[in-house]
């Protein structure tokens, strides 16, 4: 009866918790840990807690010391790598068994991901004042680039074809000027974006075709997607715009002229994030996008997504800017992690609430 009654203690602690014996080999871990992990007990059950944990020196001298002093040890903000996948903020726990001295039980308490987290990341208001003058900008030099153009088409008319040929310069350099001040001009306040319930398999298989028949028709693009995922509220055009925007930027940062994209989906119940009203919205749904290209600076990476930030000799950095902007209208969380050769992009977004009948 007691280990019946502990046992449904065990499973019913929101919290994660992770038990490990003596050679630091995991025992058993709660529901909650299975679903942080996305792994079932049975499976993780002999693993070394480093294989999920990440081999975090604190964590490990934490170890010794609760071994060594058979006491309860605290650790607060404390950045844990799970599973190589997601880098996350928790409060530890590491406590002694009553009965033996050889195991500890570890309890992880997630913060909760508030914008303060993930404003370097997806906060469109602190370019709010440089997004304004973009867009005056913008509009202030179509008119006379469209002017640009239309006169350099009609000398084009009474000129000799070597001459042309600058002119095609003149008029191909102005057309790309134009499309960049178009891509400037989403930087502002969005209409209102049109959402309903959307398969994200679709839009990424949609995106991965329009790739392989342009920019990708030489990468090699492999699919891992968990089919049993439920459908995101969103806009379909401006999702698919940020995949396009992400392929493109992992086919330009290739080595070599040798790409391979990796595209996963899965279910992960651990991010929340936090609205303009203060509420707390589960994003459960992720996609990884993975490449193997030449990937961020450290200096670049802390401003991947802020307007012209780029590390492409001609890139305009907008890109990415606008990738995170979407996303951040989705109620969703972005993130990158990246070493050369290994870059990991990581969207997290809110899914459709099935209606209990």
């Amino acid at each position: 009866m007691t280990e019946m009654y502990l046992n449904k203690i065990w499973s019913t602690i929101p919290s994660p918790l992770i038990l490990i014996d003596r050679n630091d080999l995991i025992l058993a871990i709660n529901p909650a840990a299975e679903l942080l992990f996305n792994v079932s007990n049975r499976n993780i059950k002999g693993s070394h807690f480093n294989s999920w944990l990440g081999p975090n020196t604190l964590l490990i001298e934490s170890l010794l010391a609760v071994r060594d002093s058979q006491t309860t040890a605290y650790i607060s903000n404390i950045n844990i790598e799970i599973a190589e996948r997601l880098d996350i903020e928790c409060n530890l726990q590491l406590s002694i068994l009553t009965d033996t001295t050889d195991c500890i039980l570890i309890k992880l308490d997630i913060r909760e991901m508030d914008d303060s987290k993930v404003q370097v990341l997806v906060s469109p208001e602190a370019s709010y004042p440089t997004i304004g003058l973009l867009e005056t900008l913008s509009h202030e030099v179509k008119n006379p680039l469209a002017g640009i153009i239309g006169a350099a088409q009609l000398l084009s008319m009474n000129l000799t074809p070597k001459d042309n040929k600058l002119i095609d310069l003149i008029v191909e350099e102005s057309r790309r000027i134009e499309e960049t001040l178009s891509h400037i001009g989403q930087f502002g306040e969005f209409k209102p974006i049109s959402k309903k319930s959307e398969n994200i398999h679709l839009i990424l298989e949609r995106a991965r075709k329009i790739a392989s028949y342009g920019f990708a028709s030489n990468v090699v693009i492999k699919e891992k997607y968990d089919p049993s995922l439920p459908n995101v509220l969103g806009d379909f055009d401006l999702l698919l715009q940020t995949f396009l925007n992400i392929f493109k930027n992992s086919v330009e940062a290739s080595i070599n002229g040798s790409v391979i994209i990796e595209v996963r989906t899965f279910y992960e119940n651990l991010m929340s994030i936090k609205n303009d009203n203060g509420e707390s919205i589960p994003a459960p749904l992720n996609v990884e996008i993975r490449d193997n290209g030449k990937g961020f600076s450290k200096k670049i990476l802390a401003k991947a997504f802020q307007p012209f930030v780029s590390s492409k000799i001609n890139g305009s950095g907008l890109g990415l800017a606008l990738v995170s902007r979407i996303i951040r209208e989705h109620n969703g969380w972005i993130s990158i992690k990246s070493n050369p050769g290994d870059t990991v992009l990581r969207i997290s977004l809110p899914i459709i609430k099935k209606e209990n009948k």
